[in-house]
């Protein structure tokens, strides 16, 4: 099956071993990390959860994980990836990454959606859920954007530099998705 994901401005690719170096530019960006506890600390880490990625890949329709580059006029410019949680519910979680340079001119909305209509198409998902950090508004925002609904907040769960912060929950149904937002 082929996974690759084309909007009216953006080539969604799935990951592949020539994209590491990019994975770990991503990485070493400070605002990576900034509402995240999760965070790879050196090549081997990095290498450890790239790996995952692409491993994950193979199980796919029906379980597993995928990573998508997302790339601008043939410069890569962030990730969307999503994953298998809970294979009988047939729950994924979705989550996203781009470089700042790149913040505020829609790609991630656009990525993104493109990420759930192609998923709900093509996977086996009843439910698509995000967990960003409560502090995180742009995260959040586009959530709401990409139709997702608060579902509720799990209370100081992530532990940044010493400081506890909530994680919100959202989620979209197939059922609920429409696919020409």
């Amino acid at each position: 099956m082929e996974y690759s994901i084309k909007t009216d401005r953006l080539d969604l690719q799935p990951l592949i071993e020539s994209d590491f170096d990019f994975i770990r530019t991503l990485n070493a960006r400070p605002e990576y990390f900034q509402y995240e506890n999760e965070r790879a600390h050196n090549d081997d880490e990095i290498k450890k959860q790239f790996d995952g990625f692409l491993e994950g890949a193979k199980n796919l329709p029906n379980k597993g994980s995928i990573q998508w580059i997302v790339i601008n006029n043939d410069v890569r410019i962030g990730e969307v990836h999503l994953w298998n949680w809970w294979e009988k519910t047939l729950e994924w979680e979705i989550g996203w990454h781009f470089l700042i340079e790149h913040w505020g001119k829609g790609f991630a909305t656009e990525a993104a959606r493109a990420v759930l209509r192609y998923a709900f198409a093509n996977f086996r998902i009843n439910r698509i859920m995000a967990c960003p950090n409560a502090a995180n508004i742009r995260s959040i925002a586009l959530c709401e954007r990409i139709g997702m609904i608060k579902e509720g907040q799990v209370r100081e769960v992530r532990l940044l530099n010493g400081v506890y912060y909530d994680e919100a929950i959202f989620g979209i149904l197939k059922r609920e998705f429409t696919p020409a937002l």
